[in-house]
């Protein structure tokens, strides 16, 4: 059994009514970020980061973060940036990342890099979660809904590659191109870190992680 330490890491402010995920209704697209308080968002920032450390000392098997963009829901804005902070700070739990968001990537090729440093920086402890994103990431960061899913499987494709084959090659694909693909770092775990999979019960998702083999985390679900 593995047993992991979650949470949504909301902005949490009484004064504005955010307070964990309850208090107003969340309104991602017209909620301006003027209530932001920089003081508060700094102590939330290292209160998320202790908590993890503490789960750690607490048994846990893996500490879980996840990524959104333009909601107080969740301030993980840049997950990676707190994995690569817990991954010099912690020394035993599996650092779970639920997930990147493949779609709006324009280079995963930096992806690719960013996330073998940190799989080297805790020595094999990464486990490399993807996800397809929900609207508001498409509107926050111009990636095309139509092509969300093409985009998905090719940086996947594109990123296993990048981790697992020797370079330099190109890449020439549908959606990303690149002349020279030689990345210095490559990831402590070989052939390379663990992949998971979340998402809300997508048929075509559940599909593609079997005919992977990739494990599929189911979230926001009453099974």
């Amino acid at each position: 059994m593995f047993i992991g330490h979650f949470t949504e890491r909301p902005y949490q402010d009484q004064k504005s009514g955010y307070f964990g995920a309850t208090g107003k209704s969340i309104r991602d697209l017209d909620l301006s970020n003027d209530i932001y308080d920089p003081q508060i968002g700094a102590d939330l920032y290292n209160r998320y980061l202790d908590e993890r450390v503490y789960a750690e000392e607490m048994g846990f098997d893996g500490l879980m973060l996840n990524e959104h963009h333009s909601t107080p829901f969740c301030m993980g804005g840049a997950m990676n940036v707190e994995a690569s902070i817990l991954a010099k700070i912690t020394k035993k739990a599996k650092i779970v990342l639920l997930g990147n968001i493949l779609p709006i990537w324009e280079d995963p090729l930096w992806l690719v890099e960013q996330l073998a440093m940190i799989d080297m920086i805790s020595r094999g402890r990464l486990v490399s979660g993807w996800v397809r994103g929900t609207g508001r990431e498409s509107v926050a960061h111009n990636a095309p809904p139509p092509y969300n899913w093409e985009r998905f499987q090719e940086a996947h494709e594109f990123i296993v590659k990048a981790w697992t084959e020797p370079g330099p090659f190109r890449w020439e694909g549908k959606h990303y191109n690149y002349r020279y693909v030689n990345p210095w770092v490559k990831p402590y775990q070989k052939p390379h870190p663990q992949i998971w999979l979340p998402g809300v019960v997508s048929e075509d998702s559940l599909k593609w992680a079997a005919r992977q083999r990739i494990p599929y985390i189911m979230l926001a679900t009453k099974l």
